[in-house]
C-alpha cells in the first residue's frame, strides 16, 4: 500500500477587495498573474513526496500580489530539491525568496512581503513551516488541532499573559506581523517548524490565509473540516462560509486528505 494525497484548493478575492493578494502552491501549481483576480478552484491527487503552501501578500494593490506570486514562483524552482533533499532546502528556499523580495522592494521602491505556511509530505509523515499568520490545522481523530502559532504582536502578548485570546482578536496588533517572508532591518525570515506528524493518524489537513480565520471561529472551522465528505466539498464549504460572513478579505484554503491507495 502507498500513501495518496487527495487535495483541493480554492482562492477568492472576496467582496471588499478589488484584487487577490493571496497565492498558493499545490505540488507545482500556483496562480499566475492572469488567474489570481478570478475565482480559482482545483482538485486532484498527488503522489508522495509532495509540497503544498499558501501565501498572503502584504502591501496593498499590486505590491502584495507580486510578493505572493514571487514566493510561489520561487518555490516552484526549489520544489524538486525540497521533495528529495534535506529540510535544509527549506531554508535555502526561504532565503532565496526573501532576497528576491528585497530586490523587488528596492527596484520598485515599495514595502511588501508575504506570509507563508508550507507543508512537505514524505513517506508516511508531514511537516509544516510557517511565517506570519497563515495557518495549518490537522484533524486527529475527531479533534481539529491548530498546528501553527501566529507570528503577530497580539499572539506574543497572549503568550506573555498580557491579553486573553478573545481580547487579542480585537486588538490593534492582531495583524501586526512579527515574522514574514521578506527581509527588512527589523524582521528576518526564519520559519517555525512543526512535526513530523503521521499522515494516517492526522487524516485531514487545512492550510489557509487569515481571510478564513478572521471570519470563522475555531468551532465553525472544526465543524466544516470534520463534516466535509472530501477535500473539494470541504474547501468549498469553508470558503463559502467565510464569504457568507462578509468576505472582507481575500480567502485561500487548501484541504488535504491522506489515504492509503494501491
Amino acid at each position: 500500500m502507498s500513501l495518496q494525497v487527495k487535495f483541493a484548493v480554492r482562492s477568492e478575492t472576496g467582496y471588499k477587495r478589488n484584487n487577490n493578494e493571496d497565492n498558493f502552491f499545490c505540488n507545482g501549481i500556483y496562480m499566475t498573474e492572469l488567474e489570481r483576480d478570478r475565482p480559482y478552484f482545483l482538485n486532484g491527487i498527488a503522489s508522495v513526496p509532495c509540497i503544498f503552501a499558501v501565501f498572503d501578500g502584504m502591501g496593498g494593490h499590486e505590491c502584495g500580489e507580486a510578493a505572493s506570486l514571487m514566493a510561489a514562483e520561487t518555490l516552484a524552482e526549489h520544489a524538486e530539491k525540497i521533495r528529495c533533499g534535506s529540510f535544509r532546502e527549506i531554508d535555502d528556499y526561504v532565503h532565496g525568496a526573501a532576497m528576491r523580495l528585497t530586490a523587488m522592494m528596492r527596484e520598485r521602491k515599495i514595502l511588501t512581503g508575504t506570509t507563508m505556511v508550507l507543508l512537505t509530505c514524505r513517506e508516511n509523515s508531514f511537516m509544516t513551516f510557517h511565517l506570519g499568520d497563515s495557518r495549518a490545522y490537522r484533524l486527529k481523530g475527531d479533534t481539529l488541532l491548530k498546528s501553527t502559532d501566529d507570528h503577530t504582536l497580539a499572539a506574543e502578548m497572549v503568550s506573555m499573559g498580557m491579553l486573553s485570546p478573545r481580547k487579542a482578536m480585537y486588538s490593534p496588533y492582531w495583524h501586526s506581523l512579527t515574522r514574514f517572508l521578506g527581509v527588512t532591518d527589523e524582521v528576518k525570515a526564519s520559519p517555525d517548524v512543526n512535526g513530523p506528524f503521521e499522515c494516517i493518524e492526522n487524516r485531514r489537513v487545512l492550510l489557509c490565509t487569515d481571510g478564513l480565520t478572521d471570519m470563522l471561529s475555531h468551532r465553525e472551522i472544526s465543524q466544516l473540516v470534520k463534516s466535509g465528505e472530501n477535500p473539494a466539498d470541504t474547501v468549498n464549504n469553508l470558503v463559502d462560509a467565510a464569504l457568507s460572513k462578509g468576505g472582507y478579505d481575500n480567502v485561500t484554503c487548501i484541504v488535504l486528505d491522506f489515504t492509503e491507495g494501491e
